[in-house]
């Protein structure tokens, strides 16, 4: 049986695919490695008795995110304001009038990097500072968080062309729930590795699997650069030229996660995320209490946090705690209960990063990897959009994209 489509990847944006893909009425196998459904959208239930997102967490930009309806439809609790934004500073909270320096401080740097990206101009971030200012690792540490890249590795126009409006919405209910509540029903296989895309008889494109081979008149592919990079799926004929060179544009960032429960309600605040200003070779966020849980959570982002992934989970857990403790004091190292989780997407050998980061001079290597291959090979993902790289919601929009432009290569009409 030669399907229309095959779909590799059920995370947000094969899953998106694979629903227009259905909505118009097209044959289809959505094909996921894992065990589930989600991809970098996923949920612990069970750790703490409530959701805790291992991966993306927040809808970003809520006026322009489809998935906000998707979880007032589905009733997905998030929160109607973003949570608090805090930074510190040899071991203390900074008072009213040095958070508002700070602030001032990054909102001149994010704005120089926008005037930038409005003048076209694609360069090394770092390239638009001396760094001479005693508030810079504000900066470096924001964007490393941000981009899971320093300055120094992330593009000027890759950052600027970012749409970033209103606040980010904490998804309380579990964002990695939500897009899993959006692939039920979808005829998913899982436990379905891909490991190579081949030219096969009649024109139609071989896909195998650890289950088998499927056929099919096109493919859309929605793993991330990580994966792709690592040639984990082989590609005959092997991908162009152009399309090797996008992957290579746009590696991997990192950012990991380590939550830590409490056995009791600890003398944190709420809905709070503090940046404690530890210097740009270490930026650390940790969002105290969230949904007003008793759980501190710590993300470690670029070089830093996959050395620290690396070291292991105890290692992960054991510097959480140790940046609280400096905080907030020595009582929370009894507080702190067994109740732990860690994601490791470095390690994670189905994504192997964050999310991707255009290298400078490299913006448009995000068009590259959006184009198609002779109108029967696609792609999404995250990587693929402009305005909402690194976020589930872009993924979720450039899988729909795909899932149109394939259909129109096969001679079907999309307009709704």
């Amino acid at each position: 049986m030669t399907r229309d489509v095959v779909v590799i990847g059920a995370g947000a944006a094969g899953i998106a695919a694979a629903r227009r893909l259905a909505e118009l009425g097209l044959s289809f196998a959505l094909l996921e490695a894992r065990g589930r459904v989600g991809g970098r959208a996923a949920s612990d239930n069970e750790t703490f008795g409530a959701p805790f997102d291992l991966g993306c967490h927040w809808l970003h930009s809520p006026a322009h995110n489809p998935l906000k309806a998707e979880a007032d439809a589905l009733g997905i609790r998030y929160l109607g304001h973003g949570q608090e934004g805090r930074y510190a500073r040899d071991g203390r909270l900074l008072d009213a009038g040095e958070q508002a320096v700070c602030d001032a401080y990054l909102s001149a740097c994010l704005e120089r990097v926008a005037a930038a990206g409005r003048e076209g101009r694609d360069c090394a971030v770092s390239a638009l500072f001396d760094g001479a200012d005693g508030r810079h690792p504000i900066f470096e540490a924001e964007f490393t968080a941000k981009q899971g890249v320093p300055p120094e590795q992330g593009s000027t126009l890759d950052f600027a062309r970012y749409l970033w409006v209103g606040e980010d919405l904490p998804v309380i209910g579990g964002l990695g729930n939500l897009v899993a509540r959006l692939a039920e029903g979808l005829p998913v296989s899982l436990d379905t590795p891909v490991s190579r895309v081949r030219q096969g008889g009649a024109g139609a494109l071989g896909v195998e699997t650890a289950r088998g081979t499927l056929e099919a008149r096109s493919v859309i592919v929605t793993v991330s650069t990580g994966v792709l990079r690592s040639d984990a799926i082989r590609f005959e004929p092997g991908l162009p030229d152009w399309k090797r060179a996008a992957l290579e544009g746009l590696p991997m960032g990192s950012c990991n996660k380590v939550a830590l429960g409490f056995r009791r309600r600890p003398d944190l605040p709420a809905d709070c995320e503090v940046m404690p200003l530890r210097g740009a070779a270490e930026p650390v966020e940790l969002v105290l209490r969230p949904g007003g849980r008793d759980l501190a959570v710590a993300m470690v982002s670029g070089p830093f946090g996959k050395a620290l992934a690396e070291a292991g989970a105890a290692a992960m857990a054991d510097y959480a705690l140790d940046r609280l403790v400096e905080l907030f004091g020595s009582g929370l190292r009894e507080a702190v209960g067994p109740a732990r989780a860690v994601a490791a997407w470095d390690l994670d050998p189905w994504v192997r990063g964050y999310v991707s980061a255009a290298l400078p001079g490299r913006a448009d290597a995000r068009l590259d990897l959006a184009r198609p291959v002779d109108d029967r090979l696609f792609f999404a993902g995250e990587a693929t959009s402009l305005q909402f790289m690194g976020d589930v919601h872009g993924a979720w929009l450039s899988g729909i994209e795909a899932a149109e432009a394939a259909a129109r290569a096969l001679g079907v009409v999309t307009a709704r």
